[in-house]
């Protein structure tokens, strides 16, 4: 299993690093999940299948499935979209001062920063050369 972290080029640890940070960040998002108006599970659930597709690229070695990190990636911007969706109702509940929508506001936005961050480094790792083994 050590065989495939050697001489691996720096695009192969971001996107591996982004993607487990994604599947982690999934777990904090479904465990603050009270039943809150900015937590779906459509967001959990293609932030998981986004992790997955990436995970599961890194480790095979198949050629024609190069287009995998968009798919992933095309995985988070759902996720982030549906989940700016919710959390940009509670936060307008804030800027107008009432308390129509509900929801956690601050939790939403900072899901939403994070998202945003893990989003914007996945894809610029997509047209980066990921597979290819760096020269010792």
């Amino acid at each position: 299993m050590l065989k495939k972290f050697k001489n691996k080029s720096v695009a192969f640890y971001l996107i591996f690093s982004t993607a487990c940070a994604f599947a982690l960040l999934d777990v904090i998002f479904i465990a603050c999940d009270g039943g809150d108006r900015t937590f779906s599970y459509l967001t959990f659930a293609m932030i998981l299948v986004g992790s997955a597709i990436i995970l599961a690229w890194l480790f095979l070695d198949y050629g024609f499935l190069d287009f995998m990190p968009v798919l992933g990636c095309a995985c988070y911007g759902i996720a982030f979209a549906a989940h700016l969706k919710l959390a940009l109702e509670s936060l307008s509940d804030v800027w107008n001062g009432v308390n129509f929508i509900g929801g956690n506001a601050t939790a939403g936005m900072v899901f939403a920063g994070l998202f945003l961050v893990l989003l914007c480094v996945t894809a610029v790792c997509c047209f980066l050369d990921v597979k290819d083994e760096r020269s010792v």
